[in-house]
């Protein structure tokens, strides 16, 4: 379960309670907008799959660092490739929790080496973003306290009825670049339950757990496999707003949905700012 950490969440939370009454629910996080301090927030990203012994273990890890980081650090579970395939022969692990958008990353990025991560997508050596989940707290550390170059806020508007979602993104940068940057835009679900293989008894049964709990799996992109470009040339202080809209299948449950969205450099991937919003209150 996702914790809340910080004063900037908390009086968020307390600012937009009493608006919040019934649906549609409009919810807006600004990632230390609106007078408050900006700061810098890092994507981790965990290629994963139920048919990966280890995965875990890595998963275990990613939620203690969010307990260290709070909101400042970012989840999301990248179901693909071979250990994340459906294996109708296991009804526990029969179901297909990935996408084609992580598809695209997972053979892009080579992530084949199950568990495996990238933090910020930040190039560890000439060509390679992948991080070992042991290291996963490294790097982390090593961005946190970096001065942010950007701010985002997302304001996702969701109808109960329709099952229509609309997500304005902002983004604001904080100095100037030289490079071309894309907006990415996601959905996340946390709370699936499905049987995950696992070889660590301090994580759950060996070598099944029938009733894992999947958290931060990434569902769809709302705006294509590599997002949309902002623009050519970057302006200091100008506010690039992009509205999507999705249509959520029967199976994704909105109150444990989650919109991310983050910038990057086109030249070499590399994520300047995140941002992450509930889809409900």
């Amino acid at each position: 379960m996702k914790r809340y950490f910080g004063l900037i969440i908390i009086t968020l939370a307390l600012l937009t309670a009493c608006d919040k009454v019934e649906p549609p629910y409009v919810v807006s996080d600004t990632g230390g907008g609106n007078g408050e301090e900006v700061i810098q927030k890092v994507l981790l990203e965990d290629y994963t799959g139920h048919d990966c012994v280890n995965c875990p273990t890595a998963a275990e890890e990613a939620h203690n660092l969010h307990n260290i980081y709070g909101d400042q650090l970012i989840i999301m579970a990248v179901h693909a490739g071979w250990f994340a395939r459906p294996i109708p022969e296991e009804p526990s692990l029969s179901e297909y929790y990935g996408c084609e958008t992580g598809e695209a990353w997972y053979n892009y990025f080579q992530a084949f080496a199950n568990p495996i991560g990238m933090v910020n997508r930040v190039q560890t050596s000439p060509g390679n973003h992948l991080v070992e989940w042991g290291e996963w707290g490294s790097e982390i550390a090593a961005l946190v306290e970096n001065t942010p170059e950007a701010k985002m806020s997302i304001e996702n508007n969701f109808n109960t009825e329709t099952k229509k979602l609309e997500t304005k993104v902002t983004t604001q940068f904080l100095a100037t670049q030289n490079d071309p940057f894309s907006l990415m835009v996601c959905i996340t679900q946390d709370s699936i339950i499905g049987g995950q293989k696992n070889n660590d008894p301090n994580v759950g049964e060996t070598p099944l757990i029938e009733e894992y709990v999947f958290m931060h799996v990434l569902r769809a992109s709302m705006n294509g496999d590599w997002g949309e470009s902002l623009t050519d040339a970057i302006e200091v202080g100008t506010d690039y707003e992009k509205t999507y809209s999705i249509i959520f299948p029967d199976e994704w449950i909105p109150e444990h949905c989650h919109v991310i969205a983050f910038v990057y450099n086109e030249a070499d991937n590399t994520i300047l700012q995140v941002e992450d919003s509930h889809v409900t209150d």
